[in-house]
């Protein structure tokens, strides 16, 4: 008799365990399969700007307008993919800075990047049952970029093409870089079987891998060779001090610093619109 209870309690708790199972399965399928609002496009605008040989301090006065779109998968209510293609701007000078101002040096360049980041965000976020109308994020990934680097009193003076410090080769134009983004997002308040708007604030720093955004980065080749080898034009713009009526600086003195690699960033708004036709609320 024992026996035969026990063998009838074990029945029950392995038929409660599979229960169990069947009903944390489902209610995971069942969450994935009505997850609201997997697709978000989006619109970001705001101020572009740059770190590098040529920005002296904040170097706000360089501020460039830049206008971007974005798509969103939504993961989760705290993962989502996100594809970016963004333009903005950067520039530098010497110009009017204490103990540069002499070297004449100055640069401006549009950007084009394409990202493809991760986003988190640091609490649940969207329009299933718990989750939260606003919250902080983070995002990363891999960006790649375009640049072309002109003077910035006159853009039809191209650097690169003039291997301003006697490279063997031009740089490339197209480089890679690390986007590091935070930002803060609000949910307006969602309306049943309707997509919701979303608006946030964000700032993303791109960690480059190349010196040259600006064009600066090793020493001053010999100007008397240059204007020998390559011509006076170019020798003039590897040494823009000579257009102030300055003596060129010695072969081998420092123009950058090789060991700081440029990064340039953007601060503004975004507005998306998330394509939700189930909200659970």
């Amino acid at each position: 008799m024992v026996k035969q209870c026990a063998s009838s309690s074990k029945s029950v708790i392995s038929k409660l365990l599979l229960l169990t199972a069947l009903l944390a399965v489902e209610n995971n399928l069942f969450s994935q399969k009505y997850f609201s609002g997997r697709h978000e496009v989006g619109i970001i605008a705001g101020g572009s700007n740059y770190h590098g040989d040529l920005s002296h301090g904040f170097n706000f006065e360089n501020t460039r307008a830049g206008l971007g779109a974005f798509y969103k998968y939504n993961l989760s209510s705290y993962f989502c993919w996100r594809n970016q293609l963004q333009f903005m701007g950067a520039a530098g000078t010497d110009k009017g800075v204490a103990g540069y101002g002499n070297r004449n040096l100055s640069f401006q360049t549009d950007i084009w990047d394409i990202s493809s980041t991760f986003e988190f965000n640091f609490q649940p976020f969207g329009t299933n049952v718990n989750d939260l109308y606003w919250t902080p994020y983070f995002y990363s990934g891999l960006t790649a970029f375009v640049f072309d680097p002109t003077r910035l009193e006159n853009e039809d003076i191209r650097l690169r093409g003039l291997r301003t410090e006697n490279q063997k080769k031009p740089y490339s134009r197209l480089q890679p870089a690390i986007p590091i983004g935070f930002g803060l997002k609000k949910m307006l308040k969602p309306q049943k079987n309707r997509g919701v708007w979303i608006v946030s604030l964000e700032g993303c720093w791109r960690k480059t891998f190349t010196d040259y955004l600006d064009d600066v980065s090793g020493v001053y080749p010999d100007y008397k060779a240059l204007v020998d080898s390559r011509g006076l034009g170019t020798a003039e713009y590897s040494h823009p001090e000579v257009l102030l009526g300055n003596q060129p600086l010695p072969a081998g003195t420092m123009r950058g610093d090789t060991h700081l690699k440029d990064w340039y960033y953007f601060i503004g708004f975004t507005a998306s619109y998330r394509f939700t036709p189930l909200i659970c609320r």
